[in-house]
């Protein structure tokens, strides 16, 4: 696999020539809103699995891509991103393996939270009544 930089550049890229398609058919007015609908919807999926297993950052930084398509915040925004990942990469593989272990669970251990957390605080708004008994059971314990 190619640098981060290569792999979204293809990804958006063929994103791209398909969304200049799209413009020129008879309901290419409605090309923008949705373009710009996927792309926040994708950043925001990326944003949530950042911290899982898995492509989160790409996630993130091709639902950027996609904003860049209607928007030119986006394409700087996307530069810079894909720039400070591949720098803290680079930084990464330089250290210690203890550091790079140490890192990483850290950050397993703060995404652990932070879902934790979130669950809590949405069954507390009462968006999760299925976990009524598994909370009553743990209150009783």
């Amino acid at each position: 696999m190619g640098s981060m930089r290569e792999t979204v550049a293809e990804k958006v890229g063929k994103i791209s020539a398909h969304h200049e398609a799209l413009k020129t058919k008879k309901l290419g007015f409605l090309v923008r809103p949705a373009t710009l609908a996927i792309g926040w919807l994708i950043v925001i999926i990326g944003i949530i699995t950042i911290p899982f297993p898995g492509p989160g950052w790409l996630t993130v930084f091709v639902g950027v891509g996609i904003l860049s398509l209607e928007v030119h915040w986006a394409h700087r925004l996307l530069e810079w991103g894909v720039h400070q990942y591949e720098c803290f990469f680079s930084w990464f593989r330089r250290q210690p393996k203890t550091n790079r272990y140490g890192i990483v669970a850290g950050t397993c251990a703060v995404a652990w939270v932070a879902v934790g957390a979130s669950t809590y605080i949405a069954w507390q708004m009462g968006a999760i009544p299925a976990l009524d008994p598994v909370m009553e059971a743990m209150a009783n314990s």
